[in-house]
């Protein structure tokens, strides 16, 4: 008697990073249809300010080297959920995902089960300054520093998206496409 044993689809996490009013939150908000119409089939997103607002809700607290490593493995392991509850595509977005040694512990936990791929918004300044522009807790100076800060500094091996001149819903299928073509797919550590 031959047993035939169903496939799971191809799980794939992708790595949505960028400077500060690049876009990352904006894409990752827009919902479970926009994700689903981009994708294909269901598809979620992550935001690793949401998971961190867990621990310190009014950000009180400086930025800490292991804190984020906390919340970067907690982002891995709500993925790994979501795959296992029928999402195949999970976007995790956040400011530090540009680093590699604070990629490197997703990776490690997430490439056993799925596909990784990286991937850069890289909009122009002028992008950045419009899109914040009014918007008081985005200083322009600041904004300004973490454009060049991860021009930079680029993730090896990662996809970069300028979506300058592109809406939420255009970045999202844009960053689709990309995954789609093997675009920033990262090599899972031996």
């Amino acid at each position: 008697m031959v047993h035939h044993v169903a496939a799971h689809p191809v799980w794939r996490c992708v790595l949505l990073s960028g400077p500060a009013g690049s876009g990352k939150t904006t894409a990752c908000r827009l919902g479970y249809r926009a994700m689903a119409a981009a994708w294909g089939h269901p598809a979620a997103a992550i935001d690793t300010d949401q998971l961190s607002l867990n621990v310190d809700a009014r950000w009180e607290l400086a930025y800490d080297d292991a804190r984020n490593a906390m919340v970067l493995a907690q982002a891995a392991q709500l993925a790994i959920s979501l795959f296992e509850h029928g999402w195949q595509t999970v976007i995790v977005c956040g400011n530090s995902l540009f680093d590699p040694d604070d990629t490197a512990p997703v990776l490690a936990r997430l490439c056993p089960v799925a596909e990784i791929y990286h991937v850069t918004l890289t909009p122009a300044l002028p992008a950045v300054l419009a899109r914040c522009a009014g918007t008081p807790d985005r200083d322009p100076s600041r904004l300004a520093a973490d454009v060049k800060l991860l021009a930079r500094k680029p993730h090896p091996g990662s996809a970069h998206l300028d979506n300058s001149a592109l809406t939420p819903e255009q970045t999202l299928t844009e960053l689709a496409r990309l995954a789609s073509t093997g675009a920033g797919r990262l090599s899972c550590p031996p």
